[in-house]
């Protein structure tokens, strides 16, 4: 008499994502947090603030309003949508970044820097959201995964201002938009490679689980 072999997947779908696919959307969100604050500097105007002729109710609203109140709106898509979709949320939002800060690195007025920071306000909040919704479903590793995450997140909003200020005193604050396009890309690439390894990984094939001696 035929018996069919039963199969059994691993890993289960039931396990949660593996930590490596925080990776994407976890360097997207500390870029994003790098460019909330590198707009400023600690030690006076900076160079894109003088460079378009801005005040600095101007730069509030268009660079720093913008970006938080398009990151805000953007946060919860991420958070939702991010744990079981994340691959297909994560590279949508790092395009719009990407757009939005070759946006900024080439604008000719201030106008056109609140489309550029708007974009890369959304593509942010949705990277954060996601990052957020998978160390959420860690099994292991939450806590330390979050505080890593946290603690990097800081040191980008610290060191931004900082960086930002001493690059664009050699080369313009284009420059500095620039370098940070690149990185965007870099987490972009990153990002689909890791969503299409897990991909393979969810639909690789059954394998037949032995049965047990008979008695």
């Amino acid at each position: 008499m035929y018996v069919p072999t039963p199969t059994q997947r691993d890993p289960h779908p039931a396990d949660g994502p593996p930590w490596w696919l925080v990776i994407g959307p976890g360097f997207a969100a500390l870029i994003g947090l790098f460019l909330l604050t590198v707009i400023y500097r600690f030690d006076g105007g900076s160079a894109l603030q003088i460079d378009l002729g801005m005040s600095n109710q101007s730069l509030l609203l268009n660079g720093l309003v913008a970006y938080l109140v398009a990151a805000a709106l953007a946060f919860p898509a991420g958070l939702l949508l991010g744990g079981r979709f994340p691959t297909s949320v994560t590279v949508p939002a790092i395009v719009l970044m990407l757009l939005g800060v070759l946006l900024v690195a080439f604008v000719p007025s201030s106008g056109l820097l609140l489309v550029g920071r708007v974009l890369n306000g959304l593509g942010a909040g949705a990277a954060l959201g996601v990052t957020v919704a998978l160390i959420r479903r860690l099994r292991t590793g939450r806590g330390a995964a979050a505080g890593v995450a946290a603690g990097l997140g800081v040191l980008a909003l610290v060191l931004a201002p900082v960086l930002g200020g001493l690059l664009s005193d050699v080369t313009g604050f284009r420059v500095v938009y620039v370098v940070a396009a690149l990185f965007v890309f870099v987490a972009l690439v990153v990002a689909g490679v890791l969503g299409i390894v897990a991909l393979a990984k969810a639909k690789s094939p059954a394998r037949p689980m032995p049965y047990p001696p008979h008695a």
